[in-house]
């Protein structure tokens, strides 16, 4: 079996569809927050933005085995051993989650983060075929593996335009965060998170900053490395249980990486926003998507 086969198999195993259906439909509280991303759009930086900020940035609280002990992934945690509808360390409940607008459970609050696909791809290209134990995949390859529905989440494409007509439809429910905007100014971008959650300020931005830094999160990797669930599913996932974790969550998030990519990737990539966010949007490229769309949806 070729490496692609294999990660294929493996990845379709991350999730069993029990987990799956008790992950889309427990029982959402209207206070609960879930941080929802395709996959490595900023996910694991955007919960511990979350995390920090409804803890109040408490020491006791930022003492972790890993950021999934503390905010479970919806679809994966019945088979990680967690219970959805259990209370957490404070309250706010949150919960991370990778699903389609029609998929997630209904009920609470939305934070979700988008970023530019073809930094989105590169991301996921360095991340999965470690993760998996399934290094020596091209990425032309990988692409085509990719598009041809290897991810649970679906396409990128589809998942904006999804989250972006529930954002508009229910603007008090919804935030859209563009990855970019919290490598360009972090502080603002939590300062807008809590606003849209109602957590008010009272110097807590500054003590947020500090714990969703890539300097303070680079020092804690351990705690961001998505380690929880790959040391609870890879028995399931095909691995043996001597598998060490070899993938890094932590990284600088790099914007452009588009000159890095092939041609016929690049192409594969345009064609799918030129044919799914285009119509349904009416933005040509991913700068005008965050133009007219994240920053043009006004704020509450």
């Amino acid at each position: 079996m070729s490496s692609i086969e294999i990660l294929k198999e493996r990845n379709a195993r991350m999730h069993s569809p029990s987990s799956v259906a008790i992950g889309r439909s427990f029982g959402v509280r209207e206070s609960d927050v879930f941080v929802v991303t395709y996959p490595k759009c900023g996910t694991t930086w955007a919960t511990a933005i979350v995390h920090a900020l409804r803890t109040g940035g408490a020491p006791e609280f930022q003492d972790f085995e890993e950021i999934t002990a503390v905010a479970p992934w919806d679809i994966v945690a019945a088979d990680c051993g967690q219970d959805l509808e259990a209370d957490q360390v404070v309250s706010p409940r949150l919960f991370k989650s990778h699903e389609a607008w029609a998929d997630i459970a209904k009920g609470g609050r939305y934070v979700y983060a988008c970023r530019n696909p073809s930094d989105a791809f590169v991301s996921f290209y360095n991340f999965l075929p470690a993760y998996m134990h399934c290094e020596g995949i091209g990425v032309e390859t990988f692409a085509e593996a990719i598009f041809g529905g290897l991810s649970h989440s679906g396409g990128i494409w589809s998942h904006f335009v999804g989250w972006v007509e529930a954002a508009r439809a229910n603007p008090d429910r919804v935030l859209l965060v563009a990855f970019e905007d919290l490598k360009n100014d972090l502080r603002a971008e939590i300062r807008r998170i809590a606003l849209f959650l109602g957590i008010p300020d009272n110097g807590l931005v500054d003590r947020v900053h500090d714990l969703s830094s890539y300097a303070y999160m680079s020092q804690h990797q351990r705690q961001f490395d998505d380690g929880f669930v790959f040391r609870r599913l890879k028995k399931q996932i095909g691995l043996p249980e001597d598998a060490e974790h070899k993938a890094s969550k932590v990284r600088k998030g790099a914007v452009g990486g588009r000159k890095d990519l092939p041609p016929a990737v690049l192409e594969m990539l345009d064609t799918r926003w030129r044919n799914t966010v285009l119509p349904a949007l009416g933005t040509p490229t991913y700068d005008d998507f965050l133009r007219d769309v994240v920053h043009g949806i006004p704020p509450n």
